[in-house]
């Protein structure tokens, strides 16, 4: 899940143009890539790839669930919204009628709970709750389960930086991703 700490502001370098700027130009890149986005995501309630990969967001030939493709597309055009309207900022009245028309038109499609086959809840020595697929010894502390929730997680998690957008904008697509989570 969500990390909790501190992160360091940018400076006034990595804002040429401004929070604003930063927001616009992610949902630009939503926007203009918005099929392959979306496939994308449908990986995290997908089948891993075989071959498996020890780095654990390198998933290459991961297989996307085609079945969350509606939900991942309309939960994304709400994060772009919510990106060129600016949630969160000082306009309440207008987040609250963004995050509202987000859980209406999501209701329902966010999935189940149910882990995928082969992976298993365990307990670390710090009494965290990890996940392990027996199968491919694949090992995360997200729970792997199909559904909306994991495929947002599955794009946040994976955002690059240059290759994808600039820091800036990485950084508001993964804030409005998290809010998109919550909702």
């Amino acid at each position: 899940n969500r990390s909790s700490s501190p992160m360091e502001p940018l400076s006034p370098g990595q804002l040429p143009d401004g929070i604003e700027g930063a927001r616009h130009e992610a949902a630009h890149k939503l926007i203009f890539n918005s099929k392959n986005i979306t496939h994308f995501c449908c990986r995290g309630a997908g089948e891993p790839g075989r071959p498996s990969f020890h780095a654990e967001l390198s998933d290459p030939y991961s297989e996307p669930n085609y079945d969350f493709v509606e939900a991942v597309d309309t939960c994304l055009r709400h994060v772009t919204a919510a990106l060129l309207d600016g949630i969160g900022d000082d306009d309440a009245d207008s987040a609250k009628s963004i995050t509202g028309k987000a859980r209406t038109d999501l209701a329902g499609k966010g999935g189940n709970d149910e882990l995928r086959p082969n992976w298993y809840e365990y307990k670390d020595d710090d009494n965290q709750t990890y996940y392990w697929d027996d199968v491919t010894g694949e090992r995360t502390y997200t729970p792997p389960t199909q559904q909306l929730d994991t495929c947002l997680m599955y794009l946040r998690d994976r955002v690059g930086v240059p290759r994808d957008m600039g820091q800036a904008a990485a950084m508001q697509l993964r804030i409005h991703l998290n809010w998109a989570i919550d909702i």
